[in-house]
This record gives C-alpha cells, sequence and structure tokens, in this order.
C-alpha cells in the first residue's frame, strides 16, 4: 500500500499546525513540523526579530531521511517549497491561504513586529506561498485552500476531501485584487 506524503503549507498565520493535527488523527499520519526539526537539529543559522534564519540545505537533507519513513507522514511548515525535492513522493501540496485583512490581526495577537505582520501580510497578498509550491511540486500535486472565517475542521475537511480526489484541486485565490478592489494597496504595502 502507498504511503502518505502531504505538505501543508503556506504563510504563518493560516492555520497550517492546527489542520494538520486534525488531519493526523483522521488518517492515523505521522506529523513532521519543519520548524521542529530544524531547531531539534540545529539547522539554524541565527535567530531574527523576523524569524529563524534556516540552514535550507541541511534541513532539506534531514528531511529526505525523515521522509523514507514507512508512516503516513503530513509535513507541515511554510518552508516546504525550499526544503523539501519534488522526487520526494508528495502525494498533495496544501496550501493554506486566509485574508490579509484576517491575518493583520492574527500577527498584532500574535505580537509579531511591525515589519514581521507587514513582510508576511505582504507575501500572503502576492501569493508567494503558492507560487513557489507550484514550482517546486508543480500544478498536478498543488491545491489551494482559502481558510478566511472557516475553522480548522472544515480546512481539514477540504483538504482530506481535494486527497481523496473527492473534490478538484483548485487554485486562483487573489488577494492582490481584493486589496486593490478596496483601495488598500498602500495599507499593506507601504514601507
Amino acid at each position: 500500500m502507498k504511503r502518505l506524503r502531504l505538505v501543508i503549507t503556506g504563510n504563518p498565520g493560516v492555520g497550517k499546525h492546527t489542520s494538520a493535527k486534525i488531519i493526523a488523527e483522521k488518517l492515523g499520519a505521522e506529523i513532521i513540523d519543519i520548524n521542529r526539526v530544524a531547531i531539534d537539529n540545529n539547522a539554524i543559522k541565527k535567530k531574527t526579530d523576523r524569524g529563524l534564519d534556516v540552514d535550507v540545505k541541511k534541513l532539506g537533507a534531514l528531511l529526505a531521511k525523515s521522509l523514507k519513513s514507512k508512516n503516513d507522514l503530513i509535513i507541515v511548515g511554510h518552508l516546504a517549497p525550499y526544503v523539501i525535492k519534488p522526487a520526494a513522493g508528495v502525494d498533495m501540496a496544501a496550501v493554506l491561504r486566509r485574508s490579509p485583512y484576517e491575518l493583520k490581526t492574527t500577527f498584532k495577537k500574535r505580537g509579531y513586529s511591525t515589519d514581521k505582520s507587514r513582510e508576511n501580510v505582504a507575501s500572503e497578498i502576492l501569493g508567494v506561498s503558492l507560487y513557489d509550491s507550484l514550482k517546486t511540486f508543480g500544478k498536478r500535486k498543488v491545491a489551494e485552500f482559502d481558510t478566511t472565517g472557516r475553522t480548522p475542521e472544515q480546512t481539514a475537511g477540504e483538504i482530506i476531501s481535494a486527497l481523496c480526489k473527492k473534490s478538484p484541486r483548485q487554485t486562483g485565490i487573489d488577494w492582490l485584487a481584493l486589496v486593490s478592489e478596496k483601495g488598500d494597496m498602500q495599507r499593506f504595502f507601504e514601507y
């Protein structure tokens, strides 16, 4: 029987880890937290006010070993497109997205600095995680999920449905158009 290899990625604050826990429980899969692997194995170059600067090469090698596991795996983290090789046998890469308006609130609650918040919101608006996931895993393996106003259980259910091919894998969330329509470009991209 084929082993499951599900990647869940996206910007901070979109619900990756919470959704992964729910899916892992439902599917009996093991979670590999990319940040935890980096921290536990000294794959951190330095800590900055914007987060951890990881050794991508070292972290990639560590994850390649982990992916050889016989267990079903859910690999979670925003660094997934940079540290998982396309040949790793990924079944699907779920890219979670959230409205930049909700993300600003989430980051404020988390105590993110203005610069860190601004950088992550801009990344979400521009779809950096989606673009990089498409580049790494290919269009056939990538599905995008809008977590805005949704519970983690709803998001997890949608991911499982797409994984089991009960619903189509879709991409096309466009926060840039939304922000532009609302006249908020300067609000989000002012430096």
